[in-house]
């Protein structure tokens, strides 16, 4: 079969690799429709790690995407051949203290899909067809499967979300209209609060922003002024999400959050970039929240879709055939770009 490898830094294929298929009874054959490019595809790409995970050897990329059922082991209960799937990347092992607690996004020998945070590296789902554990996959029905492509960032957006807690009827500030700020900012939507308004020194991404339904957009950049007032009598928004991993940007979250507020960290930030002025953090009594991946938050973003409770398609920007690879990453690492889709078959 044919698959998106990577063998280094700036060097990745389209080329034949190895068949899959089922080796245990609870396994799932997929033939993979869609592939979201991800940040940490675009790190392995272009400086051969993504944080301390090294590429050491070749290995298929890819950890986002879309497929549908072609096999399942004989113990599979949950999905059947024709099913739409979508996939939670992770695979806790069920054994070590912190899945004990059921702290499985903890785990400490989980292994993800195209991640050289392991040895071997452990092959990702850019292929024409990959084999996961069933409960690495949830069903999805009458969803566009570009869509459903989104499901993982969307789950990440779940876990951002549910981590500034009850947010009913609060006004809510999102830093950064990527694709995770958007994906957050319509999560916090449907979780009924009273506004949310997205923040970013781009136009683009905040036009995909208002096609999505986030009618209350701020270019920062461009409306200092309305930052200014945002900020005034010790802040307006009641909560705020962080998807920059920007420091400066953070604390002009923080500027805007009011007293005892609540800070959700999605953004991660780079060696010498987290927030240099903690005045606003600490002087309000904020609580502030990181996020590490998800876990629980999968089926939310699968209900999400399967409920059509918002509309993420536009920040789908392009999508690019699996085999034009190096087309697709470099229109994912376009400053212009939101989300890249690749065509997987």
């Amino acid at each position: 079969m044919k698959a998106i490898v990577l063998h280094a830094k700036n060097d990745l294929r389209y080329e034949d690799v190895a068949d899959v298929s089922i080796t245990k009874s609870t396994q799932v054959l997929v033939k993979m429709l869609y592939g979201g490019i991800c940040g940490s595809d675009k790190h392995y790409y272009s400086l051969g790690a993504n944080g301390s995970f090294e590429v050491k050897h070749p290995f298929v990329l890819g950890h986002e995407g879309s497929g549908i059922v072609e096999e399942v082991g004989a113990d599979v209960k949950s999905v059947k051949k024709g099913d739409m799937v979508v996939f939670r990347p992770a695979l806790a092992c069920g054994h070590c203290k912190f899945c004990n607690k059921g702290m499985y996004r903890y785990c400490e020998n989980a292994t993800h899909f195209g991640s050289a945070s392991t040895m071997p590296h452990t092959p990702g789902i850019f292929s024409e067809y990959a084999v996961v554990e069933e409960v690495q996959c949830l069903k999805v029905v009458d969803v566009d499967p570009k869509v459903a492509a989104l499901a993982e960032p969307l789950s990440v957006a779940f876990a951002g979300a549910h981590a500034l807690g009850n947010i009913m009827g609060r006004n809510v500030a999102v830093m950064g209209a990527g694709p995770v700020g958007t994906l957050c900012a319509l999560a916090i939507k449907s979780l009924g609060v009273k506004s949310v308004t997205v923040f970013d020194v781009r136009n683009a991404p905040l036009e995909a922003c208002k096609k999505a339904g986030l009618e209350n957009v701020c270019n920062t950049l461009e409306e200092p002024e309305k930052v200014a007032e945002f900020c005034e009598h010790k802040g307006y928004f009641d909560a705020g999400l962080d998807a920059t991993g920007n420091g400066q940007a953070c604390t002009t979250l923080m500027k805007m959050i009011t007293p005892e507020g609540v800070l959700s960290q999605v953004g991660m930030y780079p060696t010498g970039r987290t927030p240099q002025d903690l005045g606003p953090f600490l002087n309000k009594g904020l609580v502030w929240h990181s996020v590490f991946r998800f876990y629980e938050e999968f089926d939310a973003a699968v209900n999400a879709l399967n409920n059509h409770l918002f509309d993420p398609s536009s920040i789908i920007t392009d999508v690019v055939d699996a085999k034009d690879c190096m087309k697709g990453m470099n229109a994912a690492m376009s400053p212009d770009a939101i989300k890249v889709l690749y065509k997987l078959s």
